[in-house]
């Protein structure tokens, strides 16, 4: 009988890690952004926290320590230190743009934003603005966002997040393209849902480090039962602290939980080829589910304003986390399987064991580089 040919499964775990690492670059092309507004104020004083991309709002400025969207191979991490001098000296017109680009207005007057913008880098990174407006003293609030529009040629689509809690109305909502204006109190919490569902599952797919955690566990799982207990052991997990970090009731600092979710990455990699048993698995894949749902807390830019709105907002962001968490699993799982169960002779299963090995070192590898990357401390 002719042996099969071995499955080549070094190469394709090796194409599926060179995958998504070159994704990480592949970010810097970017197309796409983010930015968090925070409204608080009762009647005619209005303050508004907004936090932007460095790299987008860098080359509107011409800041240093931009990462070109143009740029191929490895982007190395520019230091937090360049970025925070560059910012600092430029931080008047950074006030000046975004107090232009983001117009608040009550009963159809104008608010008139106030000089002197508190300007800083936050510990994941993103710039952060706190402007104060002056306003009329009453009518309803309506708020317009054109930070980063097409008309600035620096991104293609731009998802503002507008959590508010002004004159007694909290809530949250979703600007885009087509809806750049929203009037607090005015919003329609079912009509948000779709808009959310799809920023939940863009932050998990296009996040990479969420990525990687998710293939470490499955390289770790054996049979279907297995990843049913991580994959619900991590959703509950991330869901819980991503309701209560969303919602203000907890607060860690960005620099504390973003190396941690690197150093996440590349335990379970690790322990994959270290330990043998997996008694442990289901409490360390909850402890570190906690750490990723602040994370994507953080993504989400709601802060502390608990309402019907916000609730259902967050409710939808999870959806779409789940969706693409699902999506993850049920493409590479079966892959995986398959490998394994095609895996039947010594010579391909020597290349399965070797495949597995080399993949989870090179997921740990990249946790481990993100850890020092991320850590204050050591960069």
């Amino acid at each position: 009988m002719t042996e099969v040919p071995p499955v080549r499964l070094p190469a394709f775990l090796a194409a599926l890690v060179v995958t998504f690492l070159a994704a990480a670059p592949a970010q810097a092309h970017v197309r796409a952004t983010a930015v968090a507004v925070d409204l608080r104020g009762q009647g005619g004083d209005v303050t508004a926290v907004v936090d932007v991309e460095y790299d987008v709002l860098g080359r509107l400025l011409s800041l240093d320590g931009v990462v070109s969207p143009d740029a191929d191979g490895a982007v190395e991490e520019v230091p937090a230190g360049v970025r925070r001098r560059s910012l600092d000296a430029h931080a008047g017109e950074a006030a000046a743009y975004v107090g232009a680009a983001l117009r608040l207005s009550r009963s159809s007057i104008r608010c008139d934003a106030q000089d002197g913008g508190r300007v800083e880098l936050t510990d994941s990174g993103a710039v952060r603005i706190a402007l104060a407006y002056t306003c009329a003293a009453s009518g309803a609030l309506t708020v317009r966002s054109d930070v980063f529009t097409a008309t600035d040629g620096l991104v293609d689509d731009v998802r503002t997040t507008v959590a508010y809690d002004v004159d007694g109305l909290r809530g949250s909502t979703l600007l885009d393209a087509a809806r750049t204006s929203v009037t607090v109190g005015h919003t329609d919490p079912l009509g948000e849902i779709p808009g959310f569902v799809l920023l939940g599952a863009e932050h998990l797919l296009f996040g990479l480090d969420h990525v990687l955690f998710l293939l470490a566990l499955l390289l770790g799982a054996r049979r279907l039962r297995d990843v049913a207990e991580v994959a619900t052991a991590f959703t509950v997990a991330h869901s819980v602290t991503l309701v209560l970090a969303a919602l203000g009731w907890v607060s860690v600092p960005g620099w504390i939980v973003e190396p941690l979710i690197a150093l996440s990455i590349a335990f379970v990699a690790l322990d994959n080829l270290l330990s043998p048993r997996t008694g442990h698995r289901l409490p360390v894949v909850f402890a570190f589910g906690l750490l990723h749902g602040l994370g994507f807390a953080g993504a989400l830019g709601v802060d502390g304003a608990a309402s019907v709105s916000t609730l259902v907002n967050l409710v939808s962001f999870n959806v779409g986390i789940e969706i693409a968490q699902l999506a993850i699993i049920g493409l590479a799982f079966p892959v995986l399987l398959f490998l394994r169960r095609a895996a039947t002779g010594p010579v391909a299963a020597r290349a399965l064991l070797l495949g597995t090995a080399g993949a989870a070192v090179a997921v740990a590898g990249a946790g481990l580089i993100w850890f020092v990357e991320r850590s204050p401390l050591l960069t």
